[in-house]
Parts: structure tokens; sequence; C-alpha cells
């Protein structure tokens, strides 16, 4: 079983584990959803729970300043839709072109982070199944590194 952590900082805040830069994330995140279909804030901050950043939660002020951002910079447009709600009107965005190219540029990035991560995760596991010492699965018994919350290893599933 894991040990509580004693830190209160990030990565960590006690039990839970949490990225640290997450909230650059939101970029892309904002720029996918917009990829799939135009869609209001609202429609952005449960796009972003399904995207996994439920667990760890944007502030709403968060999104809305991204999209101001974005906005700005070309990537996303937005107009007032006075039709679709039964309430007051609500500003719908949609990606533009600048933001779909800005988009594959981020899945770049983000693939070539992901292989450098899986690199360095296989290496961890593999010193820590092989390695000696306290610090050690095999000498102390820790609960294995090859699991978290998300399940097995990549490359074992």
């Amino acid at each position: 079983m894991r040990e509580r952590c004693r830190c209160q900082g990030p990565p960590c805040d006690g039990d839970r584990i949490r990225p640290r830069r997450i909230r650059r994330f939101v970029e892309p995140a904002v720029l996918l959803l917009l990829h799939d279909r135009p869609t209001h804030g609202y429609g952005l901050l449960e796009g972003l729970a399904r995207l996994g950043l439920d667990a760890y939660p944007t502030d709403p002020s968060v999104v809305y300043r991204v999209l101001r951002d974005l906005e700005q910079a070309g990537m996303i447009a937005s107009e007032w839709d006075t039709e679709e709600t039964g309430g007051p009107p609500r500003r719908v965005y949609r990606l533009t072109d600048e933001g779909d190219a800005h988009l594959r540029a981020w899945v770049e990035e983000l693939r070539a982070t992901d292989r450098i991560l899986h690199l360095f995760l296989n290496a961890y596991d593999h010193h820590m199944e092989n390695g000696q010492g306290e610090f050690h699965e095999a000498d102390e018994g820790h609960e294995s590194a090859r699991t978290g919350p998300e399940g097995p290893r990549r490359d074992e599933k």
C-alpha cells in the first residue's frame, strides 16, 4: 500500500499525485474539443472532464482566459448564439484554420513528450524491478511501480 506523502504542493497533495503542467494542457484540449464541433464555454468545461481533466479541476476562469487568448491569436472565432438557447444568448466558439494548424503542432509535441515519458517510465520500472537497495521493490516489498491509477504500463496493455 502506498505511504501517504508528506508534501502538500505539486506534484502531489497528500494522497493524490497531480500532473504539474496541466494548466498549459487546457489550450490543446480546448482546440481538440472545438475541432470536433463549435460549442459554448460550458460545453467546453464538460468536454475537459471527458478528456481526463476532471481529476485535475480546471477553474472556469482559466478556460475563459484561454478562449480569449486563442481568439485574440486568431486560432478560434466566436459569435453570439441567440437562437439555440431558451435562456440568454451564449457565445459559441469555433476553430479556425490557424487553430487547426496550432492543434496539429501541439499533437506533434505531445507525441514526442509521450515517447520520452514512456522511455523514462520503462527505465524506472526496470530499475525498480532489477536494482538493489532500500528503495527497490525486491528489497522492501514496495508496491509495484508498473501499475498506477491508469492501469498497467502502456507496453503491457
